[in-house]
């Protein structure tokens, strides 16, 4: 059975409809005809209604709350490390890694000289100085200064062994001139 106000289903036998409360007309159902199938209907869903706004309500603003900080912690100061610049912002060119390279090739071209070979070893001692100095500022040797030490080193070495060579080959001739003018003045003379 359907209610005749809001048209929900009604069991068989109810007074009222469960939906509106309408009391339920029973009708008659002649004995002889036979009884058809009820069909049932499913009921609309009922979607639950928002809640009714007032649209021109002020909105309530509540006050921000004061952010809780913490009391502040006091320190014994501490004594900070002088600043060292890192070794890696060099540029060789404004250090002296170009003077150890002069002095490196210099003493190198002095050495290989003869008669000058003494000169390399001076100039091959300031090369080897100068990079340690540039090893003293820098840290380490690289570039130029590099270079430098190692054409100082190879200078001042063939430096010792020429000059020493240069030394002997005086030593020899003074010795070899004065005994041959002796023997050549002592036979004149006699």
């Amino acid at each position: 059975m359907f209610c005749s106000k809001c048209g929900s289903v009604i069991e068989d036998g109810a007074k009222f409809c469960p939906n509106c409360g309408q009391p339920v007309e029973q009708a008659e159902i002649p004995a002889a005809a036979p009884a058809a199938a009820p069909v049932e209907i499913p009921a609309a869903p009922e979607y639950p209604q928002p809640p009714v706004q007032d649209v021109y309500a002020q909105p309530q603003y509540q006050q921000p709350e004061a952010p809780q900080y913490a009391p502040q912690q006091y320190q014994q100061p501490y004594q900070a490390q002088p600043y060292t610049p890192a070794p890696t912002a060099v540029d060789p060119s404004a250090s002296n890694a170009t003077s150890t390279l002069v002095f490196g090739i210099l003493g190198l071209a002095f050495a290989c000289t003869f008669y000058l070979s003494f000169l390399g070893i001076i100039f091959g001692a300031i090369a080897l100085a100068k990079a340690k100095t540039f090893t003293a500022n820098y840290g380490q040797l690289f570039g130029k200064a590099k270079v430098g030490k190692i054409l100082g080193l190879i200078g001042l070495i063939l430096g010792i062994v020429l000059t020493v060579i240069l030394i002997i080959v005086i030593i020899v001739a003074i010795v070899a001139a004065t005994s041959y003018t002796r023997y050549s003045i002592w036979d004149e003379l006699f």
